[in-house]
């Protein structure tokens, strides 16, 4: 085989690879899969040091895992689960942390349109409450601190991951399109019925998103905007927030990568919030396509 064919034959695998894979955003119920392939394993990472000022130091670290299956041509069910550890010290204080299991996400999800250019699924995600707290005072501010880093360094999306005291039953809705070779754009609707377990009221949650990205080769660099809101307060504190992440996926034949920076713009974790309380979060992982 001469180098000229060998190279055309290179070009011709990649790129029929890409097409095939296009680049989905890190997250729960993920599936970036080929309609060749039986599934997906991946592992992913979240940390954050903020806030992080004179007054309150935090250290946060989140790993996730997330696997795939594909039950049929147009069917699949995923699952996610992930573990939060956060340490902090309030000025003037003994350090303080906490490590928690956040509530495994389960999802059913239909392919309605798998297109090389275009796709839209629909599915339903549920998650068991692991994320409760614990009897005594102490631990609970431990506790509902950790619980509170872990959503912001996401940048509020997953939220059904760390929903205190709460069964989120949440409908999933993703749809991706290409305006043209190099530019993909894509949105997602995740409205949910939280139902509390204690006595918290029960109440309805929405996660919405919206994210264009440009392809270079492997690489598809983007920008991504969510927002999150929830019909009634917790504890007297609104938790609607809004982010940005700027995100880079890469998609090779049989393995992808998703990194992403995470930074929520408005209050109670933005950079418009109050002095301080900011919270960014930065995520890099990646699995293999079974």
């Amino acid at each position: 085989m001469s180098g000229r064919t060998l190279a055309l034959t290179v070009v011709a695998t990649v790129g029929g690879a890409l097409a095939a894979a296009p680049s989905w955003a890190q997250g729960t119920g993920e599936l970036p899969e080929r309609l060749e392939d039986r599934g997906h394993v991946a592992l992913y990472g979240i940390f954050t040091a903020s806030p992080q000022d004179r007054e309150l130091a935090t250290i946060h670290v989140a790993p996730q895992v997330s696997a795939g299956v594909r039950l049929n041509g147009w069917l699949s069910a995923t699952t996610d689960v992930t573990s939060a550890w956060t340490t902090f010290q309030v000025e003037g204080e003994a350090r303080r942390s906490s490590f928690r299991f956040g509530n495994p996400f389960v999802t059913v999800q239909a392919a309605l349109v798998e297109e090389r250019q275009r796709s839209f699924r629909a599915g339903i995600g549920v998650a068991p409450p692991l994320t409760t707290f614990p009897g005594t005072i102490p631990e609970n501010t431990e506790t509902e601190y950790n619980y509170a880093v872990a959503t912001a360094a996401r940048g509020f999306a997953d939220y059904w991951l760390w929903a205190p005291n709460a069964i989120p039953i949440a409908l999933l809705l993703r749809c991706r399109m290409d305006l043209s070779a190099p530019v993909v754009v894509g949105a997602e609707l995740d409205p949910a019925v939280l139902i509390s377990v204690n006595s918290n009221p029960s109440r309805l949650a929405m996660v919405a998103a919206a994210y264009a990205g440009f392809r270079m080769g492997p690489l598809t660099p983007g920008l991504r905007v969510q927002m999150f809101a929830q019909t009634a307060p917790l504890a007297g504190r609104d938790f609607s927030q809004w982010a940005a992440i700027l995100y880079a996926n890469a998609e090779f034949e049989a393995m992808f990568v998703r990194s992403q920076v995470a930074v929520n713009l408005d209050a109670p974790s933005g950079l418009a919030g109050q002095r301080g309380a900011t919270v960014w979060g930065a995520s890099l992982g990646g699995g293999v396509r079974l």
